[in-house]
Protein backbone atom coordinates (compact mmCIF):
# COMPACT_ATOMS: atom_id res chain seq x y z
CA UNK A 1 0.00 0.00 0.00
CA UNK A 2 2.92 2.33 0.30
CA UNK A 3 2.78 3.22 -3.26
CA UNK A 4 -1.05 2.98 -3.77
CA UNK A 5 -0.82 6.79 -4.93
CA UNK A 6 2.12 8.12 -6.16
CA UNK A 7 2.77 11.16 -4.02
CA UNK A 8 1.79 12.23 -0.60
CA UNK A 9 -0.29 15.76 -1.49
CA UNK A 10 -3.49 13.02 -1.13
CA UNK A 11 -1.56 9.75 -1.21
CA UNK A 12 -1.24 9.79 2.31
CA UNK A 13 -5.57 10.25 3.13
CA UNK A 14 -6.12 8.18 0.18
CA UNK A 15 -3.90 5.52 1.82
CA UNK A 16 -5.10 5.53 4.90
CA UNK A 17 -8.73 5.53 4.19
CA UNK A 18 -8.43 2.42 1.93
CA UNK A 19 -5.89 0.70 4.68
CA UNK A 20 -8.92 1.05 7.23
CA UNK A 21 -11.63 -0.74 4.99
CA UNK A 22 -9.76 -3.02 4.38
CA UNK A 23 -8.56 -4.04 8.08
CA UNK A 24 -12.16 -3.74 9.02
CA UNK A 25 -14.53 -5.33 6.49
CA UNK A 26 -13.33 -8.42 6.89
CA UNK A 27 -13.60 -7.59 10.98
CA UNK A 28 -17.33 -7.28 10.98
CA UNK A 29 -20.58 -8.25 9.16
CA UNK A 30 -22.82 -5.49 10.27
CA UNK A 31 -21.47 -3.00 8.00
CA UNK A 32 -19.86 -5.46 5.03
CA UNK A 33 -21.75 -4.76 2.22
CA UNK A 34 -21.29 -0.85 2.65
CA UNK A 35 -18.04 -1.38 3.03
CA UNK A 36 -17.23 -3.69 0.35
CA UNK A 37 -19.00 -0.84 -1.32
CA UNK A 38 -17.04 1.80 -0.11
CA UNK A 39 -13.80 0.09 -1.30
CA UNK A 40 -15.34 -0.71 -4.80
CA UNK A 41 -15.57 3.06 -4.92
CA UNK A 42 -11.82 3.67 -3.68
CA UNK A 43 -10.68 1.13 -6.52
CA UNK A 44 -12.53 3.03 -8.98
CA UNK A 45 -11.45 6.72 -7.30
CA UNK A 46 -7.80 5.63 -7.39
CA UNK A 47 -6.78 6.25 -11.85
CA UNK A 48 -8.28 9.53 -11.49
CA UNK A 49 -6.31 10.29 -8.37
CA UNK A 50 -2.98 9.19 -9.72
CA UNK A 51 -3.93 11.29 -12.85
CA UNK A 52 -4.76 14.63 -11.39
CA UNK A 53 -1.66 14.06 -8.52
CA UNK A 54 0.91 13.48 -11.60
CA UNK A 55 -0.49 16.44 -13.70
CA UNK A 56 -0.81 18.74 -10.60
CA UNK A 57 2.98 17.99 -9.83
CA UNK A 58 3.80 19.13 -13.60
CA UNK A 59 2.01 22.25 -13.33
CA UNK A 60 3.18 23.29 -9.77
CA UNK A 61 -0.56 23.23 -8.13
CA UNK A 62 -1.45 24.44 -5.14
CA UNK A 63 -2.50 21.48 -3.04
CA UNK A 64 -5.41 23.68 -1.59
CA UNK A 65 -7.27 22.76 -4.31
CA UNK A 66 -7.56 19.40 -2.95
CA UNK A 67 -8.43 20.38 -0.03
CA UNK A 68 -11.77 18.88 0.39
CA UNK A 69 -11.00 15.81 -1.19
CA UNK A 70 -8.37 15.50 1.54
CA UNK A 71 -11.43 16.02 4.85
CA UNK A 72 -13.37 13.55 3.38
CA UNK A 73 -11.08 10.80 3.11
CA UNK A 74 -9.28 11.98 7.00
CA UNK A 75 -13.45 12.23 8.15
CA UNK A 76 -13.52 8.47 6.81
CA UNK A 77 -10.78 7.39 7.96
CA UNK A 78 -12.13 8.29 11.96
CA UNK A 79 -15.86 6.81 10.91
CA UNK A 80 -14.79 3.17 9.72
CA UNK A 81 -13.05 1.91 12.72
CA UNK A 82 -15.94 3.05 15.04
CA UNK A 83 -18.20 0.47 12.99
CA UNK A 84 -16.11 -2.70 14.00
CA UNK A 85 -17.18 -1.84 17.64
CA UNK A 86 -21.10 -2.03 17.18
CA UNK A 87 -22.73 -4.77 18.50
CA UNK A 88 -26.17 -6.09 17.28
CA UNK A 89 -27.61 -4.17 20.44
CA UNK A 90 -26.39 -1.03 19.58
CA UNK A 91 -30.04 0.02 17.65
CA UNK A 92 -29.20 3.17 17.42
CA UNK A 93 -25.17 2.99 16.67
CA UNK A 94 -26.22 0.78 13.72
CA UNK A 95 -28.91 3.41 11.95
CA UNK A 96 -26.58 6.24 13.00
CA UNK A 97 -23.30 4.36 11.38
CA UNK A 98 -25.59 3.34 8.50
CA UNK A 99 -26.64 6.78 7.30
CA UNK A 100 -22.81 7.68 7.61
CA UNK A 101 -21.69 5.17 5.67
CA UNK A 102 -24.54 5.92 2.99
CA UNK A 103 -23.27 9.60 3.44
CA UNK A 104 -19.47 8.84 2.88
CA UNK A 105 -19.95 6.76 -0.10
CA UNK A 106 -22.64 9.80 -1.70
CA UNK A 107 -19.69 12.40 -0.75
CA UNK A 108 -17.37 10.48 -2.64
CA UNK A 109 -19.17 9.95 -5.92
CA UNK A 110 -19.35 13.77 -5.89
CA UNK A 111 -15.95 14.45 -5.33
CA UNK A 112 -15.07 11.69 -8.29
CA UNK A 113 -17.49 14.11 -10.16
CA UNK A 114 -15.83 17.00 -9.19
CA UNK A 115 -11.86 15.68 -9.35
CA UNK A 116 -13.46 14.10 -12.95
CA UNK A 117 -14.00 17.59 -14.21
CA UNK A 118 -11.07 19.02 -12.63
CA UNK A 119 -8.62 17.04 -14.71
CA UNK A 120 -10.47 17.95 -17.80
CA UNK A 121 -10.05 21.29 -16.59
CA UNK A 122 -6.34 21.15 -15.74
CA UNK A 123 -5.56 19.11 -19.11
CA UNK A 124 -7.15 21.47 -21.43
CA UNK A 125 -5.10 24.36 -19.58
CA UNK A 126 -1.53 22.70 -19.66
CA UNK A 127 1.21 23.12 -22.90
CA UNK A 128 2.13 19.84 -22.05
CA UNK A 129 2.08 18.40 -25.59
CA UNK A 130 1.50 14.46 -25.23
CA UNK A 131 -0.27 11.96 -27.31
CA UNK A 132 -2.54 10.38 -25.09
CA UNK A 133 -3.72 14.18 -23.22
CA UNK A 134 -4.86 15.29 -26.69
CA UNK A 135 -6.78 12.12 -27.06
CA UNK A 136 -8.29 12.84 -24.00
CA UNK A 137 -9.37 15.90 -24.97
CA UNK A 138 -10.74 14.92 -27.99
CA UNK A 139 -12.66 11.79 -26.01
CA UNK A 140 -13.98 14.79 -23.65
CA UNK A 141 -15.46 17.40 -26.82
CA UNK A 142 -17.18 14.50 -28.06
CA UNK A 143 -19.38 13.83 -24.72
CA UNK A 144 -20.69 17.17 -23.85
CA UNK A 145 -17.11 18.27 -22.51
CA UNK A 146 -16.80 15.48 -19.61
CA UNK A 147 -15.09 11.98 -19.32
CA UNK A 148 -16.92 9.21 -20.21
CA UNK A 149 -17.38 6.03 -18.26
CA UNK A 150 -17.69 3.35 -21.24
CA UNK A 151 -19.85 1.00 -18.23
CA UNK A 152 -23.08 -0.73 -18.65
CA UNK A 153 -23.85 0.39 -15.18
CA UNK A 154 -25.30 4.07 -15.66
CA UNK A 155 -27.70 2.42 -18.51
CA UNK A 156 -30.63 2.05 -15.33
CA UNK A 157 -30.56 6.28 -15.33
CA UNK A 158 -32.89 7.60 -17.60
CA UNK A 159 -33.72 4.62 -19.36
CA UNK A 160 -37.55 3.28 -19.37
CA UNK A 161 -39.02 1.20 -16.36
CA UNK A 162 -40.41 -1.95 -16.60
CA UNK A 163 -44.01 -2.03 -17.28
CA UNK A 164 -46.61 -3.59 -14.91
CA UNK A 165 -47.36 -6.78 -16.44
CA UNK A 166 -50.90 -6.57 -16.24
CA UNK A 167 -53.04 -2.98 -16.62
CA UNK A 168 -56.33 -2.06 -17.57
CA UNK A 169 -58.37 1.14 -19.02
CA UNK A 170 -54.41 1.98 -20.62
CA UNK A 171 -55.23 1.06 -24.35
CA UNK A 172 -58.02 4.37 -24.94
CA UNK A 173 -55.72 6.85 -23.39
CA UNK A 174 -52.32 5.62 -24.91
CA UNK A 175 -54.57 6.24 -28.32
CA UNK A 176 -55.25 9.37 -27.59
CA UNK A 177 -51.65 10.44 -26.08
CA UNK A 178 -50.57 8.87 -29.41
CA UNK A 179 -52.50 11.27 -31.42
CA UNK A 180 -51.85 14.23 -29.52
CA UNK A 181 -48.24 13.82 -29.08
CA UNK A 182 -46.99 11.27 -31.74
CA UNK A 183 -48.84 12.43 -35.14
CA UNK A 184 -49.26 16.29 -34.41
CA UNK A 185 -46.55 18.26 -35.27
CA UNK A 186 -47.26 20.85 -33.78
CA UNK A 187 -47.45 19.60 -30.28
CA UNK A 188 -44.34 19.11 -28.59
CA UNK A 189 -44.84 18.92 -24.74
CA UNK A 190 -47.95 17.18 -23.46
CA UNK A 191 -48.97 16.74 -19.88
CA UNK A 192 -50.23 13.58 -18.01
CA UNK A 193 -52.87 14.90 -15.11
CA UNK A 194 -54.67 12.73 -12.20
CA UNK A 195 -54.23 12.34 -9.05
CA UNK A 196 -51.84 9.94 -7.40
CA UNK A 197 -52.31 6.30 -8.02
CA UNK A 198 -54.66 6.70 -11.22
CA UNK A 199 -51.72 5.20 -13.91
CA UNK A 200 -49.98 8.81 -14.87
CA UNK A 201 -46.55 6.90 -14.97
CA UNK A 202 -47.98 3.54 -16.31
CA UNK A 203 -49.23 5.05 -19.38
CA UNK A 204 -45.95 6.57 -19.98
CA UNK A 205 -44.41 3.37 -19.54
CA UNK A 206 -47.25 1.77 -22.39
CA UNK A 207 -46.24 4.87 -24.53
CA UNK A 208 -42.58 4.13 -24.66
CA UNK A 209 -43.25 0.65 -25.13
CA UNK A 210 -45.40 1.37 -28.18
CA UNK A 211 -44.15 -0.07 -31.51
CA UNK A 212 -44.94 2.87 -33.41
CA UNK A 213 -42.93 5.25 -30.73
CA UNK A 214 -39.96 3.09 -30.68
CA UNK A 215 -39.89 3.25 -33.90
CA UNK A 216 -39.54 6.60 -34.70
CA UNK A 217 -37.31 7.69 -31.50
CA UNK A 218 -35.60 3.80 -31.45
CA UNK A 219 -32.97 4.32 -28.75
CA UNK A 220 -32.80 8.02 -28.25
CA UNK A 221 -35.78 7.75 -25.21
CA UNK A 222 -34.99 9.25 -21.70
CA UNK A 223 -37.42 8.45 -18.99
CA UNK A 224 -36.38 10.59 -15.77
CA UNK A 225 -38.78 10.46 -12.04
CA UNK A 226 -38.47 14.23 -11.29
CA UNK A 227 -40.40 13.93 -7.67
CA UNK A 228 -38.55 16.51 -5.37
CA UNK A 229 -35.67 16.59 -7.19
CA UNK A 230 -33.46 19.65 -8.30
CA UNK A 231 -33.03 20.74 -12.04
CA UNK A 232 -29.32 19.98 -11.87
CA UNK A 233 -29.92 16.64 -10.54
CA UNK A 234 -32.17 15.50 -13.41
CA UNK A 235 -29.83 16.60 -15.94
CA UNK A 236 -26.80 14.62 -14.44
CA UNK A 237 -29.27 11.74 -14.56
CA UNK A 238 -29.53 12.74 -18.21
CA UNK A 239 -25.87 12.68 -18.92
CA UNK A 240 -25.66 9.79 -16.53
CA UNK A 241 -27.79 7.83 -19.26
CA UNK A 242 -25.40 8.57 -22.08
CA UNK A 243 -22.44 7.59 -19.60
CA UNK A 244 -21.37 10.79 -18.80
CA UNK A 245 -20.28 12.46 -15.51
CA UNK A 246 -20.66 16.12 -14.47
CA UNK A 247 -20.10 18.35 -12.14
CA UNK A 248 -22.54 19.08 -9.43
CA UNK A 249 -24.50 22.12 -10.88
CA UNK A 250 -25.37 24.55 -8.01
CA UNK A 251 -26.19 27.52 -10.24
CA UNK A 252 -29.51 28.01 -12.59
CA UNK A 253 -26.56 29.65 -15.23
CA UNK A 254 -24.89 26.02 -14.87
CA UNK A 255 -28.32 24.31 -15.33
CA UNK A 256 -29.49 25.99 -18.53
CA UNK A 257 -25.85 25.52 -19.91
CA UNK A 258 -25.20 21.72 -19.45
CA UNK A 259 -29.04 21.06 -20.24
CA UNK A 260 -28.90 23.04 -23.96
CA UNK A 261 -25.49 21.66 -24.52
CA UNK A 262 -27.14 17.97 -23.96
CA UNK A 263 -30.45 18.90 -25.77
CA UNK A 264 -28.26 19.98 -28.31
CA UNK A 265 -26.12 16.48 -28.31
CA UNK A 266 -29.21 14.20 -28.49
CA UNK A 267 -31.36 16.60 -30.62
CA UNK A 268 -29.32 15.79 -34.16
CA UNK A 269 -32.37 12.30 -34.39
CA UNK A 270 -35.44 12.46 -33.19
CA UNK A 271 -35.72 11.92 -29.25
CA UNK A 272 -38.18 12.05 -26.41
CA UNK A 273 -38.36 13.19 -22.82
CA UNK A 274 -40.27 11.66 -20.41
CA UNK A 275 -40.53 13.75 -17.19
CA UNK A 276 -42.48 11.55 -14.66
CA UNK A 277 -44.02 12.86 -11.69
CA UNK A 278 -43.53 16.59 -11.76
CA UNK A 279 -44.35 19.22 -9.12
CA UNK A 280 -45.04 22.67 -9.31
CA UNK A 281 -41.45 23.29 -7.64
CA UNK A 282 -40.21 21.67 -10.94
CA UNK A 283 -41.66 24.45 -13.03
CA UNK A 284 -38.75 26.10 -14.08
CA UNK A 285 -37.62 22.75 -15.25
CA UNK A 286 -40.26 22.37 -17.99
CA UNK A 287 -39.69 25.97 -19.02
CA UNK A 288 -36.25 24.93 -19.31
CA UNK A 289 -36.99 21.95 -21.67
CA UNK A 290 -39.75 24.49 -23.48
CA UNK A 291 -36.92 27.33 -24.15
CA UNK A 292 -34.25 24.79 -25.41
CA UNK A 293 -36.63 22.12 -27.23
CA UNK A 294 -35.64 20.92 -31.07
CA UNK A 295 -37.74 20.35 -34.22
CA UNK A 296 -37.33 16.84 -33.27
CA UNK A 297 -37.82 16.54 -29.90
CA UNK A 298 -41.56 15.60 -28.16
CA UNK A 299 -41.79 15.95 -24.06
CA UNK A 300 -43.83 14.21 -22.14
CA UNK A 301 -44.65 15.21 -18.62
CA UNK A 302 -46.72 13.20 -15.46
CA UNK A 303 -47.97 14.95 -13.28
CA UNK A 304 -50.57 15.38 -10.38
CA UNK A 305 -50.76 19.13 -10.75
CA UNK A 306 -52.28 20.43 -14.64
CA UNK A 307 -49.61 23.24 -16.25
CA UNK A 308 -51.71 25.10 -18.89
CA UNK A 309 -48.41 26.93 -19.75
CA UNK A 310 -46.89 24.02 -21.29
CA UNK A 311 -48.20 22.21 -24.13
CA UNK A 312 -51.79 19.81 -24.10
CA UNK A 313 -53.11 18.41 -21.57
CA UNK A 314 -54.01 15.11 -21.44
CA UNK A 315 -56.63 14.49 -18.36
CA UNK A 316 -56.64 10.66 -17.13
CA UNK A 317 -60.58 9.70 -16.34
CA UNK A 318 -61.52 7.36 -13.39
CA UNK A 319 -61.65 3.36 -14.35
CA UNK A 320 -65.13 2.39 -15.43
CA UNK A 321 -66.30 -0.24 -13.47
CA UNK A 322 -65.98 -3.02 -15.78
CA UNK A 323 -62.45 -2.56 -15.84
CA UNK A 324 -62.00 -1.24 -11.57
CA UNK A 325 -63.63 -5.34 -11.19
CA UNK A 326 -61.20 -6.73 -13.25
CA UNK A 327 -58.01 -5.31 -11.64
CA UNK A 328 -59.25 -6.01 -8.81
CA UNK A 329 -60.35 -9.46 -9.16
CA UNK A 330 -56.71 -9.79 -10.49
CA UNK A 331 -55.10 -8.26 -7.84
CA UNK A 332 -56.53 -10.59 -5.76
CA UNK A 333 -55.65 -13.90 -7.37
CA UNK A 334 -59.79 -14.56 -7.07
CA UNK A 335 -59.51 -16.43 -10.83
CA UNK A 336 -57.92 -19.32 -8.53
CA UNK A 337 -60.48 -19.86 -5.82
CA UNK A 338 -58.58 -19.42 -3.56
CA UNK A 339 -61.16 -17.69 -1.85
CA UNK A 340 -65.11 -17.25 -2.49
CA UNK A 341 -66.65 -13.72 -1.92
CA UNK A 342 -69.80 -12.56 -3.15
CA UNK A 343 -69.82 -10.36 -6.65
CA UNK A 344 -72.21 -7.78 -4.04
CA UNK A 345 -69.11 -7.71 -1.44
CA UNK A 346 -66.38 -7.04 -4.51
CA UNK A 347 -68.27 -4.48 -6.36
CA UNK A 348 -69.03 -2.58 -3.03
CA UNK A 349 -64.97 -2.47 -2.09
CA UNK A 350 -64.12 -1.22 -5.38
CA UNK A 351 -66.70 1.28 -5.49
CA UNK A 352 -64.32 2.68 -2.66
CA UNK A 353 -61.17 2.44 -4.48
CA UNK A 354 -62.18 2.76 -8.07
CA UNK A 355 -60.70 6.23 -8.70
CA UNK A 356 -57.07 4.58 -8.25
CA UNK A 357 -55.44 1.67 -10.38
CA UNK A 358 -52.81 1.42 -7.33
CA UNK A 359 -54.95 1.60 -4.56
CA UNK A 360 -57.14 -1.29 -5.67
CA UNK A 361 -53.63 -3.07 -6.79
CA UNK A 362 -52.35 -2.90 -2.90
CA UNK A 363 -55.98 -3.36 -1.41
CA UNK A 364 -56.88 -6.49 -3.68
CA UNK A 365 -53.60 -8.16 -3.01
CA UNK A 366 -53.99 -7.23 1.07
CA UNK A 367 -56.91 -9.36 0.71
CA UNK A 368 -55.51 -12.27 -1.37
CA UNK A 369 -56.49 -15.85 -0.39
CA UNK A 370 -58.10 -14.35 2.85
CA UNK A 371 -61.66 -15.73 4.21
CA UNK A 372 -65.47 -14.37 3.19
CA UNK A 373 -65.10 -12.98 6.66
CA UNK A 374 -61.94 -11.02 6.19
CA UNK A 375 -63.61 -9.61 2.95
CA UNK A 376 -66.71 -8.88 5.13
CA UNK A 377 -64.94 -7.28 7.80
CA UNK A 378 -63.20 -4.65 5.44
CA UNK A 379 -66.53 -3.95 3.06
CA UNK A 380 -68.44 -3.05 6.90
CA UNK A 381 -65.60 -1.04 7.92
CA UNK A 382 -65.92 1.54 4.51
CA UNK A 383 -70.06 1.38 4.69
CA UNK A 384 -70.78 5.11 5.25
CA UNK A 385 -67.38 6.46 4.10
CA UNK A 386 -67.74 8.45 0.80
CA UNK A 387 -66.01 7.43 -2.65
CA UNK A 388 -62.36 8.37 -2.92
CA UNK A 389 -62.08 11.43 -4.59
CA UNK A 390 -59.50 13.39 -3.30
CA UNK A 391 -55.75 12.61 -2.57
CA UNK A 392 -56.09 12.78 1.18
CA UNK A 393 -58.74 10.02 0.91
CA UNK A 394 -56.29 8.14 -1.26
CA UNK A 395 -54.20 8.02 0.98
CA UNK A 396 -56.35 6.91 3.86
CA UNK A 397 -57.64 4.22 2.01
CA UNK A 398 -54.17 3.06 0.99
CA UNK A 399 -53.13 3.37 4.97
CA UNK A 400 -56.02 0.82 5.86
CA UNK A 401 -53.15 -1.84 3.91
CA UNK A 402 -50.60 -0.91 5.87
CA UNK A 403 -52.92 -1.24 9.20
CA UNK A 404 -53.77 -4.61 7.86
CA UNK A 405 -50.31 -5.29 7.38
CA UNK A 406 -49.51 -3.96 11.20
CA UNK A 407 -51.88 -6.78 12.28
CA UNK A 408 -51.04 -9.45 10.06
CA UNK A 409 -47.32 -9.68 11.13
CA UNK A 410 -45.78 -6.79 12.79
CA UNK A 411 -42.36 -7.52 12.01
CA UNK A 412 -42.95 -7.45 7.94
CA UNK A 413 -43.97 -3.75 8.73
CA UNK A 414 -41.58 -2.67 10.93
CA UNK A 415 -39.24 -4.37 7.76
CA UNK A 416 -41.08 -2.35 5.46
CA UNK A 417 -40.41 0.82 7.56
CA UNK A 418 -37.05 -0.28 7.65
CA UNK A 419 -36.84 0.92 3.61
CA UNK A 420 -37.13 4.03 4.31
CA UNK A 421 -33.53 4.90 6.34
CA UNK A 422 -31.90 3.75 2.87
CA UNK A 423 -31.48 7.01 -0.10
CA UNK A 424 -34.58 7.29 -2.37
CA UNK A 425 -34.45 6.37 -5.70
CA UNK A 426 -31.29 3.83 -4.98
CA UNK A 427 -31.32 0.27 -5.11
CA UNK A 428 -30.80 -1.37 -1.71
CA UNK A 429 -28.49 -4.90 -1.91
CA UNK A 430 -30.77 -7.33 -0.32
CA UNK A 431 -27.42 -8.63 1.59
CA UNK A 432 -27.70 -4.78 3.46
CA UNK A 433 -31.47 -6.20 4.19
CA UNK A 434 -30.50 -9.32 5.53
CA UNK A 435 -27.80 -8.63 7.55
CA UNK A 436 -30.03 -5.97 9.25
CA UNK A 437 -33.22 -7.57 10.01
CA UNK A 438 -30.47 -10.86 11.31
CA UNK A 439 -29.78 -8.41 13.88
CA UNK A 440 -32.89 -6.71 14.54
CA UNK A 441 -35.56 -8.79 14.08
CA UNK A 442 -33.50 -12.57 14.60
CA UNK A 443 -34.99 -13.77 11.28
CA UNK A 444 -32.98 -16.33 9.05
CA UNK A 445 -31.97 -15.41 5.69
CA UNK A 446 -34.95 -17.28 3.77
CA UNK A 447 -37.07 -15.16 6.54
CA UNK A 448 -35.80 -11.96 5.03
CA UNK A 449 -35.66 -13.22 1.89
CA UNK A 450 -39.48 -13.82 2.16
CA UNK A 451 -40.54 -10.71 3.40
CA UNK A 452 -39.15 -9.20 0.49
CA UNK A 453 -41.20 -10.96 -1.41
CA UNK A 454 -44.19 -10.48 0.42
CA UNK A 455 -43.82 -6.47 0.44
CA UNK A 456 -43.32 -6.92 -3.50
CA UNK A 457 -46.41 -8.31 -3.85
CA UNK A 458 -48.41 -5.76 -1.65
CA UNK A 459 -46.88 -3.47 -3.99
CA UNK A 460 -44.92 -1.50 -0.89
CA UNK A 461 -41.06 -2.70 -2.46
CA UNK A 462 -40.07 -3.37 -5.85
CA UNK A 463 -37.55 -6.53 -6.85
CA UNK A 464 -34.98 -6.28 -9.27
CA UNK A 465 -33.32 -9.27 -10.08
CA UNK A 466 -29.86 -8.43 -11.63
CA UNK A 467 -28.67 -11.12 -13.82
Amino acid sequence: MADLVAGAAIGLPFTALYEVIKEVVVKTTMFKPLLEDLEKKMDSLKPLIDEIDKYNKVLDRKEKELRDFKLQMENGASLIPKCSKVRWWHICKKYKYTNQLVGLESSLQSLYNILNVQAARDVKETLVEVKDIRTDVHRIAENFGVHNQKTDLVHGWGAVPVGAPFTVGVDEPLRELKIKLLKDEKVSMLVITAIGGCGKTTLAIKFCEDCEVKDKFKDNIFFVTVSKKSDGLVVQELYQRMGSNIPILQSKVDVDKWLQKFLIGVGKNPVLFVLDDVWPESESLLQKFDDFKLPNSKILVTSRFQFPRFGTQLCLKALNVEDAMTLFKHSASLGDRSSYVSEDIIREIVEHFKESPLAITVVGRSLCGKSAESWLKRASALKGASILNSEAALIDGLQSSLDALNEEDPILKECFLDLGSFPQDRRIPAAALIDMWAELYKLKDFESIANLHELSTRSLANLLIIR
